[in-house]
C-alpha cells in the first residue's frame, strides 16, 4: 500500500510509489532524502527501460529487438517454448528459471547499441546478403527512410528492407559519396 505524508510542505512517499519508475512533480513541495539517493534514482531511470512487470506485449511494442532477446533465451519460438504476450517479464524469468537480472540486462542491452538516423546511409552486411539470393541484386547502399521502436526501414533502390540496426552497416558520407 502507497501512502503520501504531507507535512507543511513536504511529501514523503512510502511504499510502491517509491520506486524508481515514477517521478512525482509538484510546485512548491521540496524533495525528501538525500540528494545523493535522488541521483541514484534517476541513473537508474535513465537506464532501465524494461521492468520485471512490464508484459511480454509491451516489450515488444517498447522495442523490435525484444522478441529476439526472447528468442535467444529459447521463448516464444516454438510451440514448446510459446510465451503469452501477457505474461509479465518477471513471472517469465520465475516459470521459465531465467535469471532475472540477466534477462532484464539483454533486453535493456537494445538501448545501448547503435542507433540509425532518418536519411543515413547504410549496406547490408555481406554474411546476410550471402544468406538470401534474393539480395544479390539489390544495390550496395541504401537510405533509412522510418524508424520506429528500434526498427528501421531503408530503401535501397526498389527495395525496401525492414531490421534493428545491427542489421545494417552505418556508411559513412564520404565513401557514399564515391
Amino acid at each position: 500500500m502507497a501512502v503520501a505524508r504531507a507535512s507543511g510542505n513536504r511529501i514523503r512517499l512510502t511504499g510502491a510509489l517509491r520506486t524508481a519508475r515514477y517521478r512525482v512533480f509538484v510546485r512548491g513541495v521540496k524533495p525528501v532524502g538525500p540528494p545523493a539517493r535522488c541521483s541514484e534514482v534517476n541513473r537508474a531511470m535513465s537506464t532501465q527501460y524494461f521492468t520485471p512487470d512490464m508484459t511480454v506485449d509491451q516489450a515488444f511494442k517498447l522495442h523490435a529487438g525484444a522478441r529476439r532477446v526472447f528468442a535467444r533465451f529459447h521463448l516464444g519460438g516454438c510451440s514448446n517454448c510459446a510465451i503469452s504476450e501477457s505474461h509479465t517479464i518477471g513471472a517469465i524469468s520465475e516459470d521459465y528459471g531465467i535469471p532475472l537480472p540477466m534477462l532484464l540486462e539483454s533486453l535493456n542491452a537494445l538501448f545501448e547499441g547503435g542507433t540509425l538516423a532518418l536519411g543515413d546511409r547504410v549496406r547490408i552486411p555481406e554474411e546476410i546478403r550471402g544468406r538470401i539470393p534474393q539480395l544479390a541484386n539489390v544495390p550496395e547502399v541504401g537510405e533509412i527512410t522510418g524508424a520506429e521502436s528500434g526498427a528501421y526501414t531503408a530503401d535501397f533502390g526498389d527495395v525496401r528492407l525492414q531490421g534493428l540496426a545491427e542489421d545494417f552497416i552505418r556508411v559513412e558520407q564520404d565513401l557514399a559519396a564515391s
